[in-house]
């Protein structure tokens, strides 16, 4: 092929990512619902409480121990780290206010804002930088996400003890910040945005030990005031921020542990929330209730099934792929779901690069389910020992269907155990990746907006989210490529020729992409989304009109 040929080839293949992108991300809205990315804060006004619902109680609120969506949305207000995302999630300044990259991406310098401070006062230096990321990597840290920094030079030599520092971070001056990595990493500056990559003071640390995660001091928009266990995590605005005081003047979360979006929707209603989630049940009775205001926005999320291929039936590809074919997951979407989410054709989710919207993935064919079920040993089930499905949801459509999807499994002849994990952090240390014979109901949410940060951090053989424990060398080898590839287009061919792998190796059985669809009481304003989702949402930007008659008066105060 010639090169003009090539070079027509390779845009017509941007044109159809791109296109592909977004169209899929186009939402059908009713009239009323608000798609805005970001609503506009002129005429905020200060003053207000706001109120907030986390669905299961933090581990922690220590970025290098953040291990679910719950702790992350409270980090996002508490800490601020060397760049941020903004509605369109483009990367754009936070404490650093500018930065540069080496031709071949492997040397990092970020310049610093001066004169940021610390919710002790404390002024933000480049040492700071250093120690936190160097914390995350600290084995007697134990973060779940050293992924994030595996990368640096001279990682490996410190976590094995070699090394007493990181000799890829390095700070220049009190405000220059230099990271240098092993190899060049595609997503680097798009990783700095995630919540873990957070700046720490290290007298905090040192003062508080392992309750500096119950006392967090950071430089963000707000500042730790109380967390009363099982009850509620408040935090006031920062009178200081480098961007601007916040909006409003106290941020309650209300910790809804073991409750429902319907025990959280009454809340909402009886205005003792400023939002909530729309439960499928309440959809069409509220949808169109001009009395809120509807915000919907597809997200980069992927509901699915882990099948974990350690043990037992499991193992077997046959067994896995007559799961698949036998889940009607297209009536499970449409009369559990009311099709308010896109059914998923593999892992990665519609409006990510290297979404492939022509990947064919396993349609419902319970006659061929059970042909697969009899060549693996198990004719109509027989001699097939019972499977656990392990799930922490609580909500009345994730019941629902873990029973349809249950009920689909026992028409084929297998028998499907129905498991419900005590907490979260129940599931994730003790249930997950742990179980014989067990699936596992399990959403991932990106951090960042890249394709390894599903395919990477999910089916890479050594990760530690891989719950299903699966290890193919080939995805490993392409995933490993695809994260130190400069070039754009190659490197998203390489994740796609991964997941098809992956889609054929069958360790998940994808369900739905979510999407954001959530109520907002009148009076709130200010509100900015992004594909990220609820934990993304910058709280400093939103701001309540306490002159709407629907305010409750006795708010206004801090």
């Amino acid at each position: 092929m010639s090169q003009e040929a090539r070079r027509a080839g390779r845009i017509g293949m941007v044109l159809m990512l791109l296109c592909g992108a977004v169209a899929l991300l186009t939402f059908g809205c009713r009239e009323g619902a608000h798609t805005d990315e970001a609503e506009p804060t002129t005429g905020g006004k200060q003053g207000g409480v706001y109120r907030k619902t986390l669905r299961n109680e933090p581990h922690a609120l220590d970025p290098a121990l953040a291990r679910s969506t719950y702790a992350a949305a409270v980090i996002h207000q508490l800490f601020d780290g060397l760049v941020q995302f903004d509605a369109n999630l483009n990367i754009i300044p936070g404490l650093a206010k500018s930065w540069n990259a080496s031709h071949n991406g492997v040397e990092w310098i970020f310049k610093l804002r001066e004169g940021i401070s610390f919710h002790n006062g404390r002024d933000v230096t480049a040492e700071d930088v250093i120690y936190s990321f160097t914390r995350l990597m600290d084995p007697n840290t134990n973060s779940p996400s050293t992924w994030l920094f595996d990368r640096v030079k001279g990682v490996e030599a410190f976590r094995a003890g070699t090394a007493d520092r990181i000799e890829g971070l390095v700070a220049l001056d009190p405000h220059t910040v230099q990271i240098t990595l092993s190899q060049p990493y595609a997503p680097f500056i798009r990783m700095l945005g995630v919540v873990q990559a957070r700046v720490v003071p290290r007298e905090e640390i040192e003062r508080l030990g392992d309750g500096f995660g119950r006392e967090p001091v950071g430089t963000g928009p707000f500042r730790f005031v109380r967390w009363v266990a099982g009850k509620e995590i408040v935090l006031q605005a920062n009178e200081s921020y480098f961007e601007g005081r916040p909006f409003i003047d106290q941020l309650q979360y209300q910790i809804f542990s073991g409750k429902d979006h319907g025990a959280i929707l009454n809340a909402f209603e009886d205005g003792q929330l400023e939002d909530a989630r729309l439960p499928v049940p309440a959809r069409q009775r509220l949808t169109d209730n001009p009395e809120y205001r509807l915000f919907r926005k597809p997200l980069l999320a992927t509901l699915f099934l882990w099948l974990d291929m350690s043990n037992g039936p499991l193992r077997s590809r046959n067994v896995r792929q007559a799961i698949n074919l036998a889940i009607n997951r297209e009536v499970i979407n449409g009369t559990i779901r009311q099709h308010r989410d896109v059914l998923a054709r593999g892992i990665l989710p519609p409006g990510i690069p290297g979404y492939n919207p022509e990947l064919s993935d396993y349609d419902y064919n319970p006659d061929r389910a059970r042909q697969l079920l009899a060549e693996a040993g198990y004719p109509a089930g027989a001699g097939l020992p019972p499977l656990q499905l392990w799930s922490n949801a609580k909500s009345p459509e994730a019941i629902a269907e873990n029973k349809a999807i249950q009920g689909d499994l026992k028409r084929i002849g297998m028998t499907i155990e129905l498991r419900q994990a005590k907490s979260w952090l129940h599931f994730s240390q003790e249930i997950l990746g742990q179980q014989p014979n067990a699936m596992y109901r399990y959403a991932w949410y990106a951090d960042f907006p890249d394709p390894d940060n599903f395919l990477s951090v999910l089916f890479n053989s050594k990760s530690n989210r891989n719950y299903a424990n699966y290890h193919n060398p080939q995805v490993d080898f392409l995933l490993n490529q695809a994260q130190s590839e400069n070039d754009y287009l190659r490197r998203l061919e390489l994740y796609r020729q991964a997941e098809t792998f992956i889609i054929a190796d069958v360790p998940t059985v994808n369900l739905v992409h979510y999407s954001f669809e959530h109520l907002f009481q009148p009076y709130v304003r200010g509100v900015a989304l992004n594909a990220l989702g609820e934990s993304y949402i910058p709280m400093k930007k939103i701001w309540l009109d306490m002159t709407h008659h629907a305010y409750p008066k006795t708010l206004k105060s801090k």
